[in-house]
């Protein structure tokens, strides 16, 4: 399966009928035409049209916004819409953006999960009691690349999970692309290191992870993540 730009919307105006059960929204469409350049992508299965995503470019804002999609159900959670989130993400970055944002429903529950995973943050809520019920609005802030230093034993205390996972989270909305894990003094404090190895798992891009220890096992659990 590929993503690929293209500039007919009739391509995938059948497409959105299938997934939706109503026509294309043409007047809505181009309006935002008519203000804004505007982005169509396609997902293929081989030639066969699966997918699309029509993104707004708000050049005032610097923000791409991610505002009709659809996918044939079947294909759900094999990635694609992860695919697509980066080729936004790379879009934005590659024209000096400051943002990306999209909007869901609360009944759509798997494009929630899978924007809260690649890292967006909730911004704004419009409840509603008709349609599809309230709209939820997400943004994803591109930021520089960064990386962070944790101390197991910040004040001469062992750090708690609960502690550590603020960091790890902090972190990859920080676009946090390093981790070095330091202060490590026994193998007793291997379990803080496999649950930074664990919690990153989880993430959509995991950060690099690197210790600070002559201790073989940890370095072997550290060595097998990062690969």
């Amino acid at each position: 399966m590929e993503i690929r730009e293209i500039f007919d919307v009739e391509l995938i105006a059948p497409l959105h009928n299938f997934v939706f059960g109503q026509d294309f929204p043409y007047e809505s469409y181009n309006k935002k035409k008519a203000l804004y350049p505007v982005y169509i992508y396609a997902y293929f299965d081989n030639e066969r049209i699966i997918g699309y995503s029509i993104i707004i470019d708000e050049q005032e804002k610097k923000n791409l916004y991610a505002w009709y999609g659809g996918l044939i159900p079947k294909y759900q959670g094999n990635g694609i819409t992860i695919k697509f989130f980066d080729i936004m993400v790379n879009r934005a970055r590659d024209m000096n953006y400051n943002s990306v944002t999209l909007a869901t429903t609360n009944c759509r529950p798997h494009m929630i999960r899978l924007a809260i995973k690649y890292g967006f943050d909730i911004y704004d809520l419009k409840k509603r009691d008709y349609g599809e019920g309230n709209k939820i609005y997400f943004v994803y802030k591109l930021l520089p690349e960064s990386a962070v230093s944790i101390d197991i034993y910040p004040n001469n205390h062992k750090i708690k999970e609960v502690e550590l996972e603020k960091i790890l989270v902090k972190s990859y909305k920080n676009n946090c692309k390093k981790i070095v894990i330091t202060n490590i003094k026994s193998i007793e404090d291997a379990d803080i290191v496999e649950y930074c190895i664990r919690y990153c798992n989880s993430f959509v891009h995991k950060p690099s992870i690197t210790v600070n220890t002559t201790l073989e096992i940890i370095n072997i659990m550290v060595s097998n993540y990062n690969n």
